[in-house]
């Protein structure tokens, strides 16, 4: 049973940490805060309120870290493909081009995107080095168990 309500609290968590993030990006006060969660379907108390925020701002470095050590990285790829997708979608504008004007217009816009493309490129080594760096470091923080209310 208690399994059971730690399991509840936990998918919850799911809910109310986006609320409790909202509350503190809006840097709303206690009493507006507790209005935008009741209004958004969390009927908490002020105490209970205080416990889950508490917990989210616990939890807050290890966000950092996985961010960093995740989204960082997947971030970093995502600009490399924007670049390749706008880079193929230049040669077919260059192709298009009905003037020199036009095409040397483009050929100058290719020009810059490699240059960005490039920085990316020479940047990867650090970021790859600083994710191991920072996997290490993950892995040595020890697994501490969620400290969930029971309340609801």
């Amino acid at each position: 049973m208690a399994k059971q309500k730690v399991q509840n609290q936990l998918q919850k968590s799911g809910l109310i940490f986006p609320l409790i993030r909202n509350c503190k990006i809006h840097r709303l006060t206690t009493k507006e805060s507790l209005v935008y969660c009741h209004k958004n379907n969390w009927k908490c108390s002020r105490s209970l309120f205080f416990e889950w925020k508490k917990i989210y701002e616990e939890d807050i470095g290890n966000r950092f870290i996985e961010i960093a050590r995740c989204e960082w990285a997947d971030e970093h790829l995502l600009v490399i493909d924007k670049y390749k997708e706008m880079e193929r979608q230049y040669w077919k504008l260059f192709d298009e081009a009905e003037t020199p004007t036009e095409g040397k217009n483009i050929l100058d816009s290719l020009r810059a995107l490699q240059e960005n493309i490039l920085l990316i490129y020479n940047e990867t080594p650090m970021i790859q080095k600083m994710k191991e760096v920072l996997d290490s470091r993950l892995n040595q923080i020890p697994l501490v168990k969620s400290r969930v209310p029971l309340k609801s």
